[in-house]
């Protein structure tokens, strides 16, 4: 006979969870708990903890009633009732409005009434907006989908609901359906909010969208303003484009800093002799033992050494089935480690300017730590720890690819919406040549970052930039068909 899902927990005796358990964990909490509820007969099943705010809040995946769910915990003392009560708020404006958004199945407390507790139905076969986006090869992948979701926005302006913590984690999007998530965030005015208003949070929402996608924000304001039967005047689109501009900037801003504390994305390890920052998705036990001694792993049968040079030394290594990239920062010399000994390390650099690339929406190597060793305060050698990409340079594989004209000029485009992409940030590579991109499932990725400038001033980048331009088309020299499909493109 068939043993339910609650059967064979109950079987294998899973650990009660309590209020005080909670409030001491920090971001670690072990899998899978229970949780009992008040008036409920049925236990709740937690199996992968999604978020943990230390001390507030926990949202997690689990089972309920044999049902695949959603529980989001509150046990954050004196708050932990009213935030609940205002997710709940949020949730019932949306379900008011008719707005697709996850059936809540309980709003309660466990037993000791100490922890509130909201338990959504889970919806299979999804995926939110913000891992969509971030996967697609081209911008036309989803420019359906794109404007589907603005639609659905400025359905849920006219009906005086506002997301005040729009991002695009808070859609969550199945074949048929696009679903709200985030009560929390959710107000509901009763009327229809004003030109200005509507503007503002379509800005935040087109922040979020990167650069590169300027033509398809576009598109996605003409259907905006077709949806709401707007007249549109050039101080509309001025307020847009300034509001765009502002939240990119704060969205940078507020991401910086979190890249370099704890929080649920990244662990900051700092002890006297070391600074470690980590992606928690990274960080087992296997990792950890790596970022005590980097350099062993550098001499292990299973690593390759890539690069060995006096600058720096860059390894790939295996850990947890996983294939990554180390690159080590040396120290030259006693007058090299004098000169560096105060700044940034390099590793640093290189983990700030990855994510602010990807942020941007420009695809590179996920930065997954950075170490810096330090002597008396003063720092010292650093290793960068990247994803490792697997594809080839794009010298390679548009020599792969010499009779396929349609694929090389399909990936030379991708390229240079690249370099316009790092235009608009005013940035440059700094070193152009055809082994920094690789070309993965037909996707360009920028490597070896250590040349990135941010150029303040608009004519120092133009002359930079334009250099940057003829050093890569210097690739291509020997390519005359490849170097000829570069030129009709740019």
């Amino acid at each position: 006979m068939a043993i339910s899902y609650t059967e064979n927990m109950q079987t294998n005796s899973i650990p009660d969870i309590t209020s005080s358990i909670l409030k001491k964990a920090k971001r670690t909490i072990s899998v899978p708990f229970a949780l009992r509820l008040r008036e409920q007969e049925q236990p709740l099943y937690c199996d992968k903890v999604i978020r943990v705010i230390p001390g507030k809040r926990l949202v997690a995946f689990g089972h309920w009633n044999n049902k695949p769910i959603v529980a989001k915990l509150f046990f954050e003392r004196g708050k932990a009732k009213m935030h609940s009560h205002r997710d709940v708020a949020g949730i019932e404006a949306l379900i008011v409005e008719n707005v697709p958004t996850p059936k809540l199945l309980f709003q309660g407390t466990d037993q000791k009434q100490h922890i509130h507790v909201l338990v959504f139905e889970r919806i299979m076969d999804s995926c939110n907006l913000d891992a969509l986006w971030h996967d697609k090869s081209d911008i036309e992948e989803l420019t359906a989908l794109m404007h589907a979701v603005t639609v659905e926005l400025a359905t849920q302006h006219v009906m005086g609901i506002v997301q005040h913590d729009l991002h695009l984690k808070n859609f969550l999007v199945t074949s048929k359906t696009i679903y709200t998530l985030d009560g929390d965030s959710v107000e509901h005015f009763n009327r229809t909010l004003s030109k200005k208003e509507s503007l503002e949070h379509l800005g935040l929402f087109f922040s979020q969208l990167g650069v590169g996608a300027e033509e398809l924000k576009q598109q996605l304001f003409d259907t905006y303003v077709k949806s709401r039967g707007w007249i549109v005047r050039p101080a509309d689109t001025e307020l847009l484009q300034q509001t765009i501009k502002k939240y990119s900037t704060q969205r940078w801003l507020q991401y910086q800093k979190k890249i370099m504390r704890n929080c649920t994305a990244f662990d900051r390890i700092e002890k006297f002799t070391t600074l470690v920052m980590c992606d928690r998705e990274y960080e087992t036990e296997n990792f950890i033992k790596f970022m005590r001694n980097p350099d062993v792993y550098f001499a292990q049968s299973n690593s390759q050494i890539l690069k060995d040079g006096r600058s720096s030394t860059v390894a790939k290594i295996k850990i947890d089935n996983r294939t990554l990239v180390v690159k080590r920062y040396n120290v030259k010399s006693v007058w090299h480690w004098l000169r560096r000994c105060t700044r940034r390390t390099r590793a640093t650099e290189g983990w700030r300017i990855s994510h602010l690339l990807r942020l941007m929406g420009i695809p590179t190597a996920k930065p997954i730590a950075f170490i810096e060793k330090r002597f008396f305060g003063l720092r010292n050698k650093s290793y960068l720890v990247m994803e490792y990409i697997d594809g080839k340079h794009c010298g390679e594989y548009f020599t792969k690819h010499c009779n396929d004209e349609d694929k090389i000029s399909k990936v030379a485009k991708r390229i240079l919406a690249i370099f316009n992409q790092l235009a608009q940030l005013r940035m440059t590579h700094g070193d152009l040549k055809m082994t920094n991109i690789i070309i993965s499932h037909d996707r360009p990725v920028l490597i070896d970052l250590d040349g990135v400038r941010e150029h303040r001033n608009v004519f120092s980048f133009k002359r930079t930039f334009n250099k940057e331009l003829q050093r890569f088309m210097k690739n291509w020299d020997n390519f005359p068909s490849v170097k000829n499909i570069f030129q009709k493109l740019m």
